[in-house]
């Protein structure tokens, strides 16, 4: 095989793992962010100029897949994962050949990794923001209840102001006319204490 078609052939893989890494991404569940992970990680090593020998790790907050295990002796490229312009996490390309060092991997193989990495970034950014209005939206439901309380709360204080009144100043006044009965006038003080602990109460309420 010429070089020509040697590096038309790369290019086919690399433009089809876009193509599958694009389709994978739309079709993402936030709740499945490891699953979709381990599908590009697969499809990235498929793209790579020695996919039996190249193991891909895609490491984030949110989730890690990789598509081998340990290396021994390897040479690896990588890209960060950027969310907000911060990194997050990481894509590692890793071949297990000894013979091989970092510069023997393509330019362009550098140049996917960077792609794909924007790619999650995005999605990742996307999940953040979807998650922060869920949790602005539970707080102004939170907030609207706790309205609502307030002003069912207040009302109820105010609908037993009135009788509370009534009866502190009716017992007041039976106070007054029943001087010569110590057992009346023991019960309505009971009444008035009773009456000016709920009165307390209902302003604590209102408040």
């Amino acid at each position: 095989m010429s070089q020509l078609e040697q590096e038309l052939k790369e290019r086919i893989k690399e433009l089809t793992c876009l193509y599958e890494v694009s389709s994978i991404l739309v079709n993402a569940d936030s709740e499945q962010l490891e699953q979709t992970f381990r599908a590009i990680a697969f499809s990235l090593k498929k793209a790579f100029q020695f996919p039996e020998k190249t193991t891909i790790t895609i490491e984030s907050q949110a989730a890690t897949a990789k598509t081998g295990g340990a290396i021994s002796k390897s040479a690896s490229i990588f890209s960060s994962v950027l969310i907000f312009n911060e990194p997050k996490g990481k894509i590692v390309a890793t071949i297990d050949n000894s013979d091989l060092k970092t510069d023997d991997f393509l330019n362009e193989e550098q140049l996917l990794l960077d792609n794909v990495a924007l790619k999650i970034g995005n999605l990742l950014e996307r999940i953040e923001i979807k998650n922060s209005e869920l949790s602005m939206k539970r707080q102004m439901e939170r907030a609207d209840r706790l309205a609502i309380l307030g002003e069912l709360t207040a009302g109820i204080a105010h609908e037993l102001n009135t009788p509370l009144a009534n009866i502190l100043g009716f017992a007041e006044l039976l106070q007054t006319k029943l001087i010569k009965d110590p057992q009346s006038i023991s019960d309505l003080e009971k009444i008035i204490n009773n009456a000016i602990y709920s009165r307390e109460v209902v302003k604590k309420l209102m408040f």
